[in-house]
């Protein structure tokens, strides 16, 4: 089991290890608001602050959306990462 805590706004919901984070996002209902859902549009971006190593590498389409600085700072796109396992936190990057 994974858990992703959101600790800006209180929210920590369990989702079975491999779940898609825009899956559990919808599920818990955190504000973390989501565009094209394809990596295109990078409105879903956050800032993981623990667990970076629980979720999956980045994928392509946030190699080409994020910049590189962005990548080092921690942050990825929803949409485009996956729960692998253990606790991952995270919270809204500012744009």
């Amino acid at each position: 089991m994974a858990i992703i805590s959101f600790p800006s706004e209180g929210i920590e919901h369990e989702l079975p290890d491999g779940t898609p984070l825009q899956r559990a996002i919808d599920a818990s209902g955190a504000d973390i608001p989501f565009g094209c859902r394809e990596g295109n549009c990078a409105t879903c971006m956050i800032e993981v602050i623990e667990g970076m190593t629980n979720l999956n590498p980045p994928t392509d389409e946030e190699e080409t959306t994020l910049l590189p600085e962005e990548l080092d700072a921690n942050i990825r796109l929803a949409c485009q990462c996956v729960a692998l396992r253990g606790r991952i936190a995270i919270r809204r990057a500012d744009p």
